[in-house]
């Protein structure tokens, strides 16, 4: 895969007004639909009276059979006119190659009717306003790895590591060594052929 893809390095919020109507947006980092209905019922108790609360999310649904990745995506108008609020936020999502990201937009009615047209315009606007270079980070899918190794490979194993980014979730002292990766599973072939030429460093099924 050689389009990058994104997603927030942290929650945020932005507010947008039109004609009076007030847009509180939110962006959320999640990886489930799970965590999309956790975060809506959140804002729904908190917003309890507000007008609408659209939403869009994309999420990461594992890999097709040539290795690209499937793309979860869904948008909801939550009772303004199909097609003006949840579309138009999943645009943008989609626009700035964001995944595992959901984005709510929480409006006030301010008493004008702004058309669909104006709608369309505000939540775009609203979305807008919370997605830019500066909020978003590379994104990949990872791998969890679990290797054995002894003491005195150590050290070039962890230059290994350094050479791929690998991120040690958690390890083992005991007679060997037990670590726990986080790899870019798009460079698991390349790691594990680099992997070979320790043949004393075992990947263990167990997890520790």
């Amino acid at each position: 895969m050689n389009t990058k893809i994104f997603t927030p390095i942290e929650d945020k919020d932005f507010i947008y007004k039109k004609l009076n109507s007030k847009f509180y947006s939110f962006v959320f980092g999640v990886s489930s639909n799970n965590e999309v209905r956790k975060h809506l019922n959140e804002l729904k108790k908190k917003y309890s009276n507000a007008s609408h609360i659209c939403y869009a999310y994309r999420l990461f649904d594992g890999f097709t059979l040539l290795d690209d990745i499937n793309i979860s995506e869904y948008s909801n108008d939550a009772g303004e006119p199909r097609g003006s609020a949840g579309p138009p936020i999943l645009k943008i999502l989609k626009r700035q190659k964001v995944i595992n990201a959901v984005i709510f937009v929480v409006r006030y009615f301010g008493g004008k009717k702004l058309g669909i047209p104006g709608l369309i315009e505000a939540y775009s606007e609203s979305s807008k306003g919370l997605i830019n270079k500066d909020t978003l980070k590379l994104w990949f899918p990872v791998r969890n790895i679990v290797l054995e190794y002894p003491y005195n490979i150590e050290n070039s194993l962890n230059i290994l590591f350094k050479n791929f980014d690998v991120v040690i979730k958690k390890q083992e002292f005991k007679t060997s060594i037990l670590s726990i990766i986080e790899l870019n599973q798009f460079h698991f072939d390349n790691f594990t052929n680099e992997l070979s030429n320790f043949p004393s460093c075992t990947m263990k099924k167990t997890k520790i």
